[in-house]
């Protein structure tokens, strides 16, 4: 697949406007809105916030993540297709709907209720399905899932997605791409220089994506999953 001459594809941040929708790939688009292409690379005419710490190698890391993942789970019903992976350039294209929740929920004129009535029982059967597969999906921002064609909503940005045996990492592996926003969060999960993604993901779902929902979805579904 060639996307050379595809439009950048951009989430709505809080105030509305539109801004790069994550540091590690460009997502581009086809005319059609029906393919995004994921190239995994360091692009600062996409993005103007890359931190000084990211590199190559960090970024090379989470492509395979993001590719491990995202074929490990095409049996979920919330995993896009995978139409192409060019491991070479490392660009990854993925069934694609237009835009992104992101586009709706920071829209006033928009609203989930409105055109997605069972939204919520959505993504919290999302929720319930990484918990079954035993995994933690950390993405679970609106920029994060899309509604496909037949109104199902479908999730990606996998490249953090962390098995439950696998729950500690060391956080040197993954410091390049921890923005100022989420140090707290970090540090509160840091237990002698690994990250505690059990704790990581509680203190995700319970606290720290409730400015992005109104209401968060995934607090009864966390509840009613780990009894907590």
């Amino acid at each position: 697949m060639n996307n050379t001459n595809w439009k950048y594809y951009y989430k709505l941040n809080f105030e509305g406007s539109k801004t790069e929708s994550n540091l590690l790939y460009t997502p581009t688009v086809n005319d059609e809105g029906t393919i995004m292409c994921m190239h995994y690379r360091i692009d600062k005419d996409y993005r103007n916030n890359t931190p000084n710490e990211l590199t190559q190698e960090l970024v090379d890391w989470f492509f395979e993540r993001e590719v491990r993942f995202l074929k490990e789970f095409q049996h979920l019903s919330c995993t896009p297709e995978v139409y192409h992976i060019d491991y070479t350039d490392q660009k990854i294209f993925i069934e694609w709907n237009k835009e992104t929740l992101s586009q709706i929920v920071h829209d006033p004129k928009r609203s989930l209720d409105d055109e997605i009535p069972n939204w919520k029982e959505q993504l919290a059967f999302i929720f319930k399905e990484f918990n079954l597969s035993k995994h933690y999906k950390l993405t679970l921002y609106p920029h994060c899932f899309f509604l496909d064609k037949n109104n199902n909503i479908k999730t990606f940005d996998f490249y953090p997605v962390i098995p439950h045996s696998e729950r500690y990492i060391e956080r040197d592996i993954i410091e390049g791409v921890i923005g100022e926003n989420s140090m707290q969060r970090f540090d509160q999960c840091t237990v002698d220089g690994k990250i505690d993604f059990n704790l990581f993901h509680k203190v995700t779902v319970k606290e720290y994506i409730n400015d992005y929902w109104s209401p968060n979805p995934f607090i009864s579904a966390y509840q009613e999953v780990y009894n907590d």
